[in-house]
């Protein structure tokens, strides 16, 4: 059937009166005599500041009667029990809409005279449970707050369960309010009962060995229960690398077991994965990468992984073989092999590698590197050239917090580093070198920080000539003084060119201001160099500004660097990804 030729201009009009359709208007609720915190507690509770202009009477007057019970309600929440309400209610109003006026006057307020906040049963010897029973806010003094009491009863069952107090129950909870006295009495009894155990712990899975899936495992059967210690155990497994699903499930068993059996189900994730990449950096140029990681050679765990990447000043390759040798999360051991070369200004480096590493974790979040390499080095530093064989023991120690966010509001990172050679070892040189790298975040308000960084490098050498390029220190670039070309600060040779220098110190203040959504800008001020020795310190300064987006790969910064030592009209801009910590 052939359209009406009414249908288009129906259409056209239908359209047009969906456009043009005012807004739907507000009735004005006006509330007088209140602080704005006060003033947003009612008006999210008065229903009557929901209603439209198009309301009929009836609803607005049966609303504005009510709203004098909305409101003394809110307000007994917070110890005012006698406040006076003197109300106005137009129907036309000036704009043609309702309009009702609420001055309140909050009276004098309730406050805590009797604040009995116990635990009994096995529960009142646990210094976690009853920690978080002061609450300043519950204080015999303070103002009656019913939403501190309502916060701290549930917060506290609720520790109470993760801990394993399991038939824990309040005995007496209650609010006694003596209005004509203006006080309060607080009655909190919990009965925490016995502490559920760890019971016996069985594992779902043919991923790897069952003992190695065990060793994920940090607590035994017979320890206090402790929720935080399972979710501990779900992200240890998770971030792992063998296992693509993870599920706790916990039977609590009560007397005469009073534990908690737990079975683990793990599915397998895919063993290899393959990434490519390109990027871009300013010290480097453009940059591909490639990189090959099998997380699950076989049953026991153990790993390969090979990664390239590719660019006109830096480049590698590393093919590592990684085997877990305690708790995988803890303890592994590495045997890596591979080649970089570098090549700055005035400089080239050929370097072959094969070194074994152990890693443990200490206390907190450091960890231990115990390392010994063989290196084969070629280098050519501003025309003097040298071939180098190391055998190079060391150990490192690093902190750094786990999971940040992609903008941190503060953390620190720390990195210590001692290593040295000699010729009983088979090397070709001696010396013994030092070296530290920090970095940390300080909050400042809510959307500014300020980032430090400092770096700091001592080698013990008597002939410099023989270090090769890969142990001289160099400052300068988009991680070091930036304004300066990568590693062109250091001492120089006869003819002007940077040979690079036996210590190091460099320094960074960084304000970061967050402007809107993932985009910061930021000021900088940049010191350092390298040198022979700390009594020829002679410190290299700069000064820039950047923007920063905080994109899902991690941060990209864009930055531009002038120093002030140096041709103070040149400027030198920076780019860069990473993490801030």
């Amino acid at each position: 059937m052939p359209p009406s030729p009414f249908a288009a201009p129906l259409v056209l009009a239908l359209l047009l009166a969906l456009v043009f359709v005012p807004p739907r208007a507000q009735g004005a609720v006006e509330f007088q005599g209140l602080s704005r915190t006060t003033e947003k507690i009612l008006r999210a509770t008065v229903d009557l500041a929901d209603e439209p202009c198009t309301v009929p009477d009836a609803r607005v007057r049966r609303l504005y009667r009510r709203a004098d019970k909305e409101i003394r309600g809110a307000l007994e929440v917070y110890g005012y029990y006698a406040p006076t309400i003197d109300k106005e209610l137009d129907l036309e109003g000036e704009s043609g809409c309702w309009q009702a006026t609420f001055a309140v006057k909050r009276g004098p307020r309730v406050r805590l005279r009797n604040v009995s906040i116990r635990v009994s049963g096995a529960g009142q010897s646990d210094a976690r449970l009853t920690g978080v029973l002061s609450n300043p806010d519950l204080a015999p003094g303070k103002g009656l707050n019913q939403r501190a009491y309502d916060e701290l009863k549930a917060s506290f069952a609720t520790l109470a369960q993760r801990r394993g107090y399991f038939e824990g129950r309040y005995v007496a909870s209650r609010i006694d309010v003596y209005p004509e006295a203006l006080a309060a009495d607080i009655t909190l009894d919990y009965a925490s009962g016995e502490r559920y155990r760890f019971g016996p712990v069985t594992l779902d899975q043919t991923v790897v060995d069952p003992q190695l899936a065990l060793r994920y495992v940090e607590f035994k059967p017979g320890e206090p229960y402790d929720a935080d210690q399972l979710n501990q155990l779900y992200t240890d497994l998770l971030t792992g690398g063998y296992f693509q699903n993870v599920e706790l499930r916990t039977t609590p068993r009560p007397a005469p077991d009073l534990d908690v059996a737990l079975t683990i189900v793990l599915t397998p994730a895919p063993p290899q994965t393959w990434t490519t990449g390109i990027g871009y950096a300013t010290d480097t140029g453009p940059k591909l990468r490639l990189g090959y990681l099998n997380r699950r050679l076989n049953t026991k765990g153990h790993q390969l992984e090979y990664t390239t990447s590719v660019s006109p000043i830096l480049g590698e390759a590393t093919l590592s073989y990684r085997l877990p040798t305690g708790r995988p999360k803890d303890e592994w051991l590495s045997v890596d092999t591979g080649y970089k070369y570098e090549n700055p200004e005035d400089s080239r480096s050929d370097e072959f590698r094969l070194g074994v590493k152990q890693v443990k974790r200490r206390r907190g979040n450091w960890r231990e590197t115990r390392f010994v390499d063989y290196i084969l080095e070629s280098f050519n530093v501003a025309g003097d050239t040298g071939n180098s064989s190391l055998v190079l023991p060391g150990i490192s120690w690093v902190n750094q917090p786990l999971l940040l966010p992609s903008r941190p509001r503060g953390g620190y990172r720390l990195n210590f580093t001692v290593k040295g050679t000699d010729e009983v070892l088979g090397s070709n040189t001696a010396f013994t070198q030092v070296s530290t790298e920090s970095k940390a975040i300080l909050p400042l308000w809510s959307t500014a920080r300020l980032l430090l960084r400092g770096q700091a490098g001592w080698t013990i050498k008597q002939d410099f000539k023989e270090l090769p390029f890969s142990v001289r220190y160099f400052a300068g670039g988009d991680n070091s003084v930036r304004g300066y070309d990568y590693k062109s600060l250091g001492p120089l040779d006869a003819e002007g060119k940077v040979v690079g220098g036996t210590d190091t110190l460099v320094g960074s203040i960084e304000f970061d201001q967050r402007v809107f959504g993932n985009w910061s800008v930021a000021a900088f001020i940049d010191a350092g160099n390298a040198f022979d020795t700390f009594s020829n310190l002679s410190l290299k300064k700069s000064v820039g500004a950047g923007i920063r987006w905080y994109s899902p790969l991690g941060p990209i910064r864009f930055d531009v660097g002038v120093p002030l030592d140096d041709a103070p009209d040149s400027f030198r801009i920076h780019i860069t990804l990473g993490p801030d910590l």
